[in-house]
């Protein structure tokens, strides 16, 4: 019955796209247009449920034309000069057909939804033959995005508490790092010493795409809730010497790995000196989701990523227990305390040290095909950022303490070395790493 459902669905999807028939990667101007209408209209009617199948079948029936292509390898053989006659016939007919529907009213929101659909999907899909057919359409739509969500086509806005309601409220809605805890709170992040800035896209009115919130301060923070306690912070701005970046969200799951908040922070520190001079030093204060189950799976062996229970570890351990312990035993004790959500403070504490190294373990020996396993550390690292401190307490919030037992980290931005971290780490995997973190191995 499954079978006969899936075969169904393929069928109708495969019916539904002969309104494409006559399609091909050299159809251009209105006629295209009319084509990309079509398949905006089929889509958008298209139940959830089945677009899966009108998306594989779309891959199926309209990529690259074999035949057209051997051809123009041919020529290119005899000529080098007809290279564009490859270019052309290497590209699906799928991606001139995503592009054109970015020229439609309300196109570029559909294509960064069917982006968002299609990794949805990814994440569920199983059939490797399917799987195959959705990454090649995403990244049709990643290039595609990529190119109308550059920097250029990005417009830098400030929020205040005087900006219109509606960019308002959908900043304190879409605050995920540290969401807004009424009126008082959110006034004070627009507040005096703070900053509130986003990235508007005219193709998607009134919409906050990425946005980050500021904290201007004389030193680098270690603590997310003295930057958010309540009451306002005390100061002049011109002598604060640096800015906090305590919280980047995207807004946009069709945008995910687009880069908008790595241009979003270089943007907003470049524009902070301008108004601010004395601003000198630019450094994150960062949570680091997935520490706490990463440290659990690790020391139960399951972790792609050696024990850290290591002589130094079972030692401690052995201390703080006032008897010699074996591994297994340490090991064991260890994990009682660390897995059990009810741990008091008393009881972390004294295994701060324990705690900090494994922690800094995670964030710079973690690491899948060369790169951080952490995505936070990845982002910043790969923006060109250097792993700058480990805060113990750094966010006590129920929050803090779940995801990485209250421990926050510090990625600071030298703008002046950003493009050697970030080539270093991208080009040879080599993470920028302070002696602050080293000091804790």
């Amino acid at each position: 019955m499954f079978r006969f459902h899936a075969q169904f669905s393929s069928i109708r999807s495969a019916s539904s796209l002969s309104t494409l028939d006559g399609l091909t990667n050299r159809t251009s101007g209105d006629k295209l247009l009319a084509y990309s209408e079509k398949f905006s209209s089929l889509y958008a009617t298209t139940a959830p449920e089945h677009r899966k199948s009108l998306l594989v079948d779309l891959v199926k029936s309209y990529g690259v034309n074999k035949e057209a292509l051997n051809h123009a390898i041919s020529l290119y053989s005899k000529n080098s000069q007809m290279y564009p006659e490859v270019r052309t016939s290497a590209t699906a007919t799928y991606v001139n057909l995503i592009k054109s529907i970015g020229n439609l009213p309300g196109g570029v929101l559909q294509v960064c939804e069917m982006r968002s659909n299609i990794l949805a999907l990814l994440k569920r899909e199983t059939d490797k033959t399917t799987t195959s057919y959705l990454r090649h359409i995403e990244y049709a739509t990643r290039e595609v995005l990529t190119s109308w969500f550059s920097l250029g086509n990005l417009k830098l806005e400030r929020l205040t508490w005087a900006s219109p309601g509606d960019i308002l409220q959908k900043v304190a809605e879409y605050e995920a790092v540290h969401p807004v805890r009424g009126l008082s709170d959110f006034r004070k992040r627009l507040g005096p010493l703070r900053r509130c800035f986003y990235f508007s896209h005219e193709a998607l009115p009134r919409t906050p795409l990425v946005m980050v919130h500021v904290a201007l301060m004389s030193e680098i923070a270690d603590s997310v809730q003295e930057i958010t306690k309540r009451g306002d912070p005390t100061g002049n701005e011109e002598d604060q010497t640096t800015a906090i970046y305590y919280s980047i969200t995207s807004t946009q799951a069709g945008l995910s790995g687009i880069d908008l908040g790595n241009m979003l922070i270089k943007k907003v520190a470049t524009q902070l000196q301008k108004d601010v001079p004395s601003i000198k030093t630019h450094s994150t204060l960062s949570p680091i989701p997935g520490f706490r189950p990463w440290l659990i799976r690790n020391l139960k062996g399951n972790s792609e990523y050696p024990s850290i229970m290591n002589e130094k570890v079972i030692k401690w351990m052995s201390d703080i227990s006032n008897k010699n312990m074996t591994e297994t035993e340490a090991t064991e004790t260890l994990l009682n305390v660390i897995s059990n959500e009810k741990t008091k403070k008393e009881q972390l504490n004294a295994i701060q040290h324990i705690l900090l190294h494994a922690c800094a373990h995670y964030l710079c020996k973690a690491k899948r095909n060369g790169l951080a396993l952490n995505s936070v550390a990845n982002f910043h690292i790969r923006n060109g950022a250097e792993l700058y401190r480990l805060n113990w307490n750094g966010d006590t919030s129920h929050r803090g303490i779940n995801n990485s037992f209250g421990i926050m980290v510090n990625y600071r931005y030298d703008l002046e070395k950003v493009h050697e971290n970030s080539a270093a780490y991208t080009e040879k995997k080599e993470m920028a790493i302070s002696e602050k973190v080293m000091s804790f191995f």
